[in-house]
């Protein structure tokens, strides 16, 4: 079987689960290639964004783990914002022409998020016939927050329609996404959640017993942007500090040297009780997991973030914004709180700290495994290109 993923955004401006997928597919026989049209930030890459050794605008091929990727980089234009969904999708196009004069038609074309792959996929089966499935990763589709909901211009409602509606099934990675999805499609297009892949052979408690802080010890993982309510967890962790000095939090992430990080981080009061590593390979994320007592998510729109399911691989239990779904995170794994309500998470860190030792590691290890281990999204996966490339 010959499937081609075609990622809305992918290496190196993320995209490591479609990369982690790739080679989960290949380790049980389905040949695997990557077709990813990568768009540049202004505002990161500034200058460098035009460096065409770097950055070629023309499509190249490479092979990365063993993996064939077809690769270009885009740059897109300020306050054009539909104009730059046109144009991705005609050069995704393009690429895929090259691509078939290179390797020949998949024999499906598996998409990741319809902003805008789906859209881009539909116009590669309007053209040649080849069908394809969509996985929808994009946390506003869950619709929880009033920052989700004021993602759906109406700009975007017909490249969402073509997406949804053209796709031989549509895969959300969680039950909450379902609704507004739905609510896209002009055809009964079969929908099937399937989670995404943590490598649950790696993300694994200890083995053996650690020296442990006499302080309970809460982590998260996540770089700091508006999205993931660093605004929100860190005036809690003062309210919560207010309460009781046997607490302490350490943050993963990158970018908490930006400005507007450094403004909210200006007006805490507790700031001996947090510390911060910086981005950490997957190794440093384990390590420290496997030192911390429980898991903190603040986030105002998530899908299925995957450091929650790393966390819970490791027995971890979570206190959560309830944007992320009980699908992934049922109440017998944390405890859950209204979304931008921070002093419900300030009382939730405050059960968390109280009754961590309550949860049972082995049931919520057993939870991720059942529906996101490498060995069973993997089936789940194949099982279903086999049904569609059957019709």
């Amino acid at each position: 079987m010959n499937v081609l993923l075609l990622p809305a955004w992918y290496l190196p401006e993320g995209g490591q689960f479609v990369r982690h997928q790739a080679l989960a597919l290949r380790e049980n026989g389905v040949n695997v290639s990557i077709l990813a049209n990568v768009t540049l930030g202004w505002h990161k890459y500034k200058w460098k964004a035009l460096d065409l050794r770097t950055y070629p605008i023309l499509p190249f091929f490479t092979e990365e783990d063993g993996l064939p990727i077809m690769r270009c980089y885009t740059r897109s234009m300020p306050k054009a914002t539909v104009l730059n969904i046109r144009l991705w999708a005609r050069r995704t196009v393009q690429m895929y022409d090259e691509y078939v004069r290179r390797l020949g038609h998949p024999d499906l074309i598996h998409a990741h998020s319809a902003t805008w792959a789906a859209y881009a996929a539909a116009l590669i089966k309007r053209k040649y016939g080849v069908p394809y499935v969509v996985t929808e990763h994009r946390g506003m589709f869950g619709c929880r927050s009033q920052y989700s909901r004021a993602f759906f211009r109406p700009e975007f409602d017909s490249f969402f329609r073509i997406g949804f509606s053209s796709a031989d099934c549509i895969i959300p990675v969680s039950d909450q996404q379902i609704a507004k999805i739905q609510s896209y499609c002009d055809s009964d297009v079969p929908i099937r959640v399937i989670s995404n892949i943590v490598d649950t052979d790696f993300f694994t408690p200890a083995t053996e017993t650690t020296d442990k802080s006499p302080n309970i010890h809460f982590v998260s993982v996540n770089g700091f942007y508006h999205e993931k309510g660093y605004d929100i967890l860190l005036p809690a962790w003062d309210r919560l500090c207010d309460k009781r000095q046997d607490v302490h939090l350490t943050i993963v992430g990158e970018n908490f040297n930006s400005t507007d990080f450094q403004a909210i981080w200006a007006s805490s009061r507790h700031k001996d009780a947090v510390s911060f590593t910086g981005e950490l390979n997957r190794e440093g994320v384990r390590d420290r997991l496997l030192r911390a007592d429980a898991f903190v998510i603040s986030s105002r729109v998530e899908a299925e973030p995957v450091a929650v399911l790393e966390a819970m691989a490791m027995g971890k239990p979570v206190v959560a914004s309830d944007v992320v779904p009980e699908y992934e995170m049922p109440d017998s794994c944390g405890i859950r709180f209204p979304v931008e309500d921070s002093f419900a998470l300030a009382e939730a860190l405050n059960r968390m700290a109280d009754t961590c030792h309550l949860y049972a590691p082995d049931a919520i290890r057993s939870h991720v495994i059942a529906i996101a281990s490498k060995q069973n999204v993997t089936k789940q996966l194949m099982d279903l290109y086999t049904r569609i490339c059957s019709n």
